[in-house]
């Protein structure tokens, strides 16, 4: 080999080394910015996972409570269709709606 086909050589191992390290920051750039939605995100999923908990258990309550009638407690059939379709509406709209807009949205927007 010749020193110029030598010097070429470099130049081109050179250039490979900077577009790969360019090519590392950026992915090291967007493995941070997941790990700091990730973060973000956190606290909200919890809240929601658990007033979805929270809400089912009291419709739950109701319905059993309703269903038993030891205490004498009984509603009416259209307030029950009103907290069974509402649970359903709940849970169906939160995780599938809200939840998903926010989380996949903010990752979509980075990609």
């Amino acid at each position: 080999m010749s020193e110029s086909d030598l010097r070429d050589a470099l130049a081109r191992v050179s250039n490979e080394k900077e577009a790969l390290r360019q090519e590392l920051d950026a992915t090291r750039k967007h493995v941070r910015t997941i790990q700091i939605l990730d973060e973000l995100i956190e606290p909200y999923a919890r809240k929601s996972f658990t007033f979805m908990c929270v809400y089912c258990g009291v419709v739950a309550l109701i319905l059993l409570l309703d269903g038993c009638q030891v205490t004498g407690f009984k509603l009416p059939d259209e307030v029950l269709k009103y907290l069974v379709g509402s649970t359903a509406t709940t849970v169906i709209g939160l995780v599938g709606m809200v939840l998903t807009g926010i989380f996949v949205g903010a990752r979509r927007r980075e990609d």
